[in-house]
């Protein structure tokens, strides 16, 4: 028998000795849990709720890849930059927190609320869930919508929102600051800076 043959044999016996006595992997559903009396309306909104579930965790994992590759950073090292990276992007969106809004002419014309975004950060959340400043343009909008509303109730909103994004503005500069403390190498400075993540 030739050397080759030998050391094959020994590598598939070995294995097999290995994993013998293991269980074998549990792998993870990709449906949800169905349970019994659920109506036709709810199984769909299950089904929906987990592929949106799903789509999210992939979109996760090639950003952190993305992230990793481009800042040429290990998994663990990531993890010490993402949540400063996360707390400033997320306070860029409250520094310049508004609404969107679709139609044509005057008649189609709607705000598009950031309670309204499918895939935005606010997606999913009640008002009591988003930061001020988002809460703040959703009560914004209300008295814009609202024909009863007064110049002196929306005036306090204005002032309510610019000083929500003044705090926000604030905040991020130290958050800019924190990111800028945790990076190790010109590359990650250069890449943060181009994004506008550092100062």
């Amino acid at each position: 028998m030739s050397t080759h043959r030998i050391i094959f044999i020994s590598v598939v016996c070995f294995s097999l000795a290995v994993f013998a006595g293991q269980k074998p992997l549990r792998m993870r559903s990709k449906f949800p849990q169905l349970r019994q009396g659920m109506t036709g309306e709810e199984i769909v909104k299950a089904i929906k709720e987990a592929r949106r579930h799903e789509q999210k965790n992939k979109k996760e994992v090639m950003m952190r890849q993305a992230w990793t590759s481009l800042l040429r950073v290990t998994k663990q090292e990531w993890m010490r930059i993402e949540p400063k990276t996360l707390k400033v992007l997320y306070l860029g969106f409250e520094v310049n927190v508004g609404a969107g809004h679709g139609g044509r002419n005057e008649q189609a014309f709607h705000w598009i609320r950031p309670s309204d975004s499918h895939q935005g950060s606010m997606e999913g959340k009640t008002r009591d869930q988003m930061p001020e400043g988002y809460r703040i343009v959703e009560e914004l909008i209300d008295l814009l919508e609202d024909e009863k509303s007064t110049d002196e109730g929306i005036r306090k909103k204005i002032d309510a929102l610019q000083q929500s994004r003044d705090k926000a503005r604030m905040q991020l500069t130290k958050a800019k600051q924190e990111l800028a403390a945790v990076l190790t190498s010109r590359r990650q400075e250069a890449v943060f800076l181009l994004m506008g993540y550092v100062d």
